[in-house]
């Protein structure tokens, strides 16, 4: 999975210039978890995507019109019909260093907000209307998560803060030695350290890091020079945080291996792509079916 929060923020950036300001038309059950919208903005049709696969979480625009892939409508997808439908894009924002997209729309009943957590098996999306749960894709009881439940007529949490971690755009050369000094574990990979300690940091970016440093993703930290990974770090890391993005696919016979809004090095035949949704769209295409061409 690729969409890590660097990647959440790029994809907002080209939602917010093609979305915001549209008037969502027609709301449709692509499929168990997923739902497609046709937005008309800047006098032109555009179709997003949203789903909550646990295990292909989606979230990009889509250059067809989707097509009802359900006969029974899901409660949600009625939900986002009776909310949204009709309604006006008006912001959409992502929590800082979360994976969480949020987009606020001015409905027929007033304000919602369609939450998008684009998580690897714990993904989900939420209709929320003044901070409360109206549905959800996955329900998540106390059972399950005491602190954050998913239920209708909850009120909805961000995830909890993430302690112990530094961010990586402030982060100085001292501090970057302390987080290695504190590795024990004499197998531990650099970029398993990286990914662990920094905000922001999927593997993808550490092992990509580690590899322009040294040539090598295995390289354990023990063995690390930690001045010329922290000069990589943030050579790679500063122009993100600027929003410099670069999306492209890692692509080979084979297939896609991976997307990134960076250049990959560490991947054979990453090349660059117009859009991050199309950078989705290849690494995991839609199925035929639901989409009317």
């Amino acid at each position: 999975m690729f969409l890590d929060a660097f990647t959440l923020s790029a994809l907002l950036d080209e939602l917010m210039d093609t979305l915001v300001g549209g008037r969502v038309q027609d709301v449709l059950d692509v499929d168990a978890t997923g739902f497609g919208f046709e937005v008309y903005a800047d006098r032109k049709r555009r179709y997003l995507y949203l789903s909550a696969d646990p295990l292909t979480p989606r979230l990009h625009l889509v250059d067809e019109k989707l097509r009802r892939g359900l006969v029974k409508p899901t409660q949600l997808g009625l939900l986002f019909r009776r909310y949204v439908e009709g309604g006006l894009i008006t912001h959409i924002s992502q929590p800082p260093w979360e994976r969480i997209l949020q987009f606020d729309v001015q409905g027929p009943e007033g304000e919602v907000c369609i939450v998008v957590e684009p998580m690897e098996r714990r993904s989900n999306i939420l209709l929320l209307q003044k901070g409360i749960i109206l549905d959800c894709v996955r329900r998540v009881g106390p059972d399950e998560n005491r602190y954050r439940l998913s239920l209708p007529a909850h009120e909805y949490k961000l995830p909890p803060p993430q302690v112990g971690k530094h961010d990586p755009v402030s982060l100085i050369l001292p501090e970057l030695e302390a987080i290695f000094e504190q590795n024990e574990d004499p197998k531990r990979k650099a970029q398993q350290v990286l990914a662990s300690r920094l905000l922001g940091m999927s593997p993808l970016l550490a092992k990509e890091i580690v590899f322009r440093t040294f040539g090598d993703i295995n390289l354990r930290a023990h063995d690390v020079d930690i001045a010329r990974l922290f000069e990589t770090l943030q050579s790679l890391v500063l122009p993100l945080s600027k929003r410099g993005w670069h999306p492209g696919i890692a692509e080979t016979e084979d297939g896609v291996s991976a997307y990134s809004v960076y250049p990959l090095t560490s991947l054979n035949g990453w090349h660059p792509v117009p859009t991050l949704s199309e950078a989705d769209r290849k690494s995991t295409r839609l199925n035929s079916s639901h989409a009317n061409i």
